[in-house]
């Protein structure tokens, strides 16, 4: 991880590694203060990635929730609130699911209830929304061993272009497009919802809560106990659809990552992850996208294939 110096007179205590982007992370310390250094100077999105996480975490710090407070920026960097090593998903195995998992579910809910929201991206229009085409660019052509045919990644479109106005999703709720328990961190020392510490936020959009709450209970790292998913799982047809457009996009993005980033430590949650799709596809509002996949002999129980998978990649891959 490269830090060099900045931000000055901050002294790097030990460095916490990258996530699934090219910003990495790194615990500090000044005169006897603890702090995050996020260091974004690889980030492609660089021209405004900063600016939104600090803008957004002003925002929820002043509606009531807890993200990290900004100490400092340099240029690429922030030095930011050390939230901890209580991440949700550990804050489980001392007290168990039922507590961990309703608090995340009543900061979804106030978020959706909310009224005075920062400028973000919609979510039809964003990146999150067009990359759930990367089960057709990236999955398929690890399990088929051969290039797509042409025009395969339109018909699949085209399904769910139909899909999506049968069901139309909300376009006003606050949405943070990455939330599950490793991006969550519990804070025992305060109280209510901001015992719920926020982080990696700064891709929010502008669209349906349900989709973080697909994040949270069909969580692709985890298995979630099935008494939570039950629980919290709304009937409403737009959590299936956006739930199963989330693991659509990252079923073909662990492999995206691992071909050209080398990062392969995410294949291991390709098993889960298709599990989920298999699920969804019984429900019948996803009807269309289940004859589609038949149709065309995709399925999803057989382990990728990723050898020489650069080359099986249409250029229009996304």
């Amino acid at each position: 991880m490269k830090h060099g110096v900045s931000p000055k007179n901050w002294t790097i205590i030990s460095p916490m590694g990258q996530d699934a982007s090219t910003r990495s992370y790194a615990r500090v310390e000044k005169s006897g203060r603890a702090a995050i250094l996020m260091d974004c100077s690889l980030d492609e999105r660089l021209d405004h990635g900063l600016d939104d996480y600090i803008r957004i975490a002003e925002w929820l710090n002043d509606i009531g929730l807890r993200a990290p407070e900004i100490y400092e920026r340099e240029k690429n960097y922030l030095i930011i609130e050390d939230f901890g090593n209580i991440s949700f998903k550990k804050a489980m195995e001392k007290n168990g699911p039922d507590e961990i998992y309703a608090l995340a579910a009543d900061v979804l809910a106030y978020l959706r209830e909310q009224k005075n929201l920062p400028s973000m991206p919609f979510y039809y229009d964003s990146n999150v929304h067009k990359t759930h085409r990367r089960v057709i660019d990236w999955y398929v052509p690890t399990i088929k061993r051969r290039k797509n045919p042409d025009g395969l990644a339109e018909e699949y479109l085209s399904i769910w272009a139909e899909i999506e106005k049968n069901a139309p999703t909300r376009t006003d709720n606050f949405v943070h497009a990455d939330y599950h328990v490793e991006n969550l961190m519990f804070l025992p020392g305060e109280k209510g919802l901001k015992r719920c510490g926020i982080l990696d936020f700064q891709d929010a959009l502008l669209g349906s809560g349900l989709y973080d709450l697909g994040n949270l209970l069909e969580d692709v790292r985890i298995d979630v106990p099935p008494a939570i998913r039950q629980k919290y799982t709304p009937e409403d047809p737009a959590y299936r659809i956006l739930a199963t457009q989330f693991h659509c996009r990252v079923v073909g993005q662990f492999i995206r990552m691992a071909a050209k980033d080398y990062k392969t430590g995410y294949l291991q949650y390709i098993p889960r992850t298709q599990a989920y799709i298999r699920a969804a596809l019984q429900d019948p509002i996803l009807k269309p996208l289940k004859n589609f996949f038949d149709k065309n002999g995709i399925t999803f129980d057989a382990k990728p294939d990723l050898t020489d998978i650069r080359s099986l990649v249409r250029p229009d891959a996304v």
